[in-house]
Parts: structure tokens; C-alpha cells; sequence
């Protein structure tokens, strides 16, 4: 056998398990954003972050809350911006409301979220991230019109759930 045909046997035999890893993983954000109602959101932002391509169940878990804290985050500071310039005094309590949900599920909700991921328990930290959703449909629910911040209490929303979801399929 020629030095050139063994090397190239030995190189592709070297190729073929990684790239059947890379296709498992894919397959697992796949698989999983399957068993959410949310698959193209869910696939688009866990395919965003290049630590998935690496993590299992509950590192994909973990990144969706990690996604979702930064997206309230985000919206709150936003929304504060609007509260600070408006001199609207409906504006200013609605906005004002919407800062005390968004600080419930930033300062409370989320971390202990995470929390309750890291220790197993799955049901609390389940149960934490869906409530986020509540809290933002609460905020939304005030205005009877489109607000500045609409299309992001919708990524928000939608946010909460797919980590919900993940989340639950740890058990």
C-alpha cells in the first residue's frame, strides 16, 4: 500500500468520529427544539451561541435561560429609558408597572431559575421560567395600543418558554 493511500486512510478515519459528533450535537438542539412550540426560535438562538455545539440537555437548559436572562435585561433597561423621558402620567405608570414585572423576573425569577437548574431541581426551575412569560403579559396587557417595546416583550415572552420547555425535558 502506497504511503499516500495510507495516509489518507488514516487521515479520513480521523475526520469521520468528529463529524459524527458535530452531527449529534446538531441533531440534540434539533431534537430538542422539536419538543418546543417555539422550534424556529429555539433553533436559531441556541444555533447563535457556539457553546451549544458542545453542551447536552441540561448545558442547552442552561444557555436558553442564559439567552433569556439577557434578553429581560435588555428590555428592561429599554424600558427605563422610556420611563425616565416620558412626562405622559399614564405613560409613566404603565412603563413604571412594566419596570416592577421585568425587575421580578430579572432580579428574582431568573436567578432563581438558574438556581434551581444547577441544584436539579427541574420543576421549580420550570415552573420559574414560564412565570416570566406571565409576568410579561401583564406588562403587555396595560397598553391598548403597539408599545416601543411590543415586539420585545414578544422575544421576551417567547424567550421564557423555550427555556420552560428545555427545562422540562430534564424531568
Amino acid at each position: 500500500m502506497s504511503p499516500l493511500l495510507l495516509l489518507s486512510l488514516i487521515l479520513g478515519s480521523l475526520a469521520t468520529p468528529s463529524l459524527s459528533m458535530s452531527e449529534d450535537k446538531e441533531d440534540l438542539i434539533q431534537q430538542t427544539c422539536k419538543k418546543t412550540r417555539y422550534f424556529a426560535l429555539c433553533n436559531s438562538s441556541l444555533r447563535s451561541d457556539p457553546r451549544s455545539s458542545n453542551a447536552d440537555l441540561k448545558g442547552l437548559a442552561s444557555i436558553s435561560v442564559e439567552i433569556l436572562q439577557e434578553k429581560a435585561n435588555d428590555t428592561l433597561t429599554f424600558i427605563i429609558g422610556l420611563y425616565k423621558n416620558t412626562t405622559d402620567p399614564d405613560l409613566s405608570r404603565f412603563y413604571g408597572s412594566c419596570i416592577e414585572d421585568y425587575g421580578t423576573s430579572v432580579n428574582r425569577l431568573l436567578p432563581e431559575t438558574v438556581k434551581a437548574l444547577g441544584s436539579k431541581d427541574y420543576a421549580t426551575a420550570k415552573n420559574d421560567a414560564a412565570t416570566v412569560a406571565t409576568y410579561i403579559d401583564a406588562c403587555d396587557q396595560q397598553f391598548a395600543e403597539k408599545t416601543p417595546f411590543s415586539d420585545r416583550n414578544i422575544i421576551v415572552h417567547d424567550h421564557s418558554l423555550v427555556a420552560s420547555s428545555i427545562i422540562g425535558l430534564l424531568g
